[in-house]
């Protein structure tokens, strides 16, 4: 099933969860997610229940398997969580052996006992995928598609006690990013930010700070990409301590996405067109349709590799902290400058 499927049945079943779960994808944040809201029920269920954690780092299928097993000895209920399932200890690699161990367990478990396998990564055509579905739930976790998102970031806003509007859900949408994990962060920062007001408006949304990144980073990452260097230069000056790899991640991030829009535009897409093809909401892709229109294809492929040697040089310790401030700039100072209006002022 897919994540949202998976929230959905969390909150329908009145009664407790699969005895197993296996979280797996691409997207480690919605597998923290995941396990976040399974932690709570479990909590809620059996507020004297005991977790226990396991890691495929130092631990194998074996060790989680004994102590599914037995129960806990204050606690006659646990949730059981093994990180890095997909490592070959536990269920990566060839791992027909724990399957068969899976197997074996299940035709006499403890159903005191629920297993929780977390497993970033892992590919949906893997054995142990379908070893999950058939004693208990696969949860495929991918970054979620815009549309989708947007249900989620109201349900998580209801949860909290507020209302938030469409309009509020796209800038917020906008400003922090489709990590599920600073969303939430965001909404409850919302909340002590309007209280004792219970609706998040759109004005609140554009003060918020972004949780861990300057709240000027956003306007500075637009006037990058509508090429208004003097603007983007100066909001940079005020962002010298929030300027890291951080940035230059996000940077990339949204050339990517102007990149996929200059495309869709390329192929004779309209907007409407354009968002259903990309996942993208209607009015994000509105926002973005003009700065992709100051960039060509080729323009947008060559700024982003540009960026990867910049964060590439960081992470490889070739290049100090101070250094990408200094190379920042010059990446703005190269594509904040139309070419072709350039070329045009050089012929005059």
């Amino acid at each position: 099933m897919y994540f949202d499927d998976f929230v959905g049945k969390l909150k329908k079943d009145k009664g407790d969860f699969a005895n197993l779960i296996l979280l797996f994808g691409d997207s480690e944040s919605v597998i923290s997610e995941g396990l976040r809201l399974l932690k709570e029920k479990f909590k809620t269920a059996h507020t004297d229940g005991l977790v226990q954690v396991f890691d495929g780092l130092e631990h194998n299928i074996d060790d989680i398997l004994t102590a599914a097993q037995s129960s806990g000895l204050f606690s006659t209920t646990q949730l059981l969580v093994f990180k890095n399932a997909q490592k070959d200890t536990c269920l990566g690699g060839r791992s027909e052996k724990a399957q068969e161990k899976l197997k074996d367990y299940f035709q006499n478990p403890n159903m005191d006992s629920y297993m929780v396998f977390l497993a970033p990564g892992m590919k949906k055509t893997v054995g142990a995928v379908k070893a999950a579905e058939k004693n208990g739930w696969a949860v495929q976790c991918g970054d979620m598609p815009e549309w989708k998102l947007t249900a989620w970031v109201k349900q998580q806003a209801q949860g909290l006690g507020l209302s938030i509007s469409e309009e509020s859900v796209q800038w917020l949408i906008q400003k922090v990013g489709t990590d599920i994990a600073y969303l939430q962060r965001s909404l409850e920062q919302l909340a002590d930010y309007i209280y004792p007001s219970k609706a998040i408006l759109p004005e609140q949304v554009k003060e918020l700070s972004v949780p861990g990144v300057e709240s000027e980073i956003f306007p500075f990452i637009d006037a990058v990409c509508m090429r208004q260097t003097d603007k983007a230069l100066q909001m940079m000056g005020r962002l010298q301590d929030g300027v890291d790899t951080g940035t230059t991640m996000m940077l990339y991030g949204r050339m990517k996405e102007l990149l996929s829009i200059a495309a869709a535009k390329a192929a004779g897409m309209s907007q409407s067109e354009a968002a259903e093809k990309l996942g993208l909401h209607p009015f994000r892709l509105k926002n973005l349709w003009d700065q992709s229109g100051q960039f060509t294809v080729d323009e947008l492929k060559q700024a982003m590799k540009d960026l990867i040697h910049i964060q590439a040089g960081v992470v490889t310790g070739r290049l100090t902290k101070t250094v990408p401030v200094v190379l920042l700039e010059w990446w703005v100072l190269k594509w904040g400058r139309n070419k072709l209006a350039a070329s045009a002022a050089s012929r005059r």
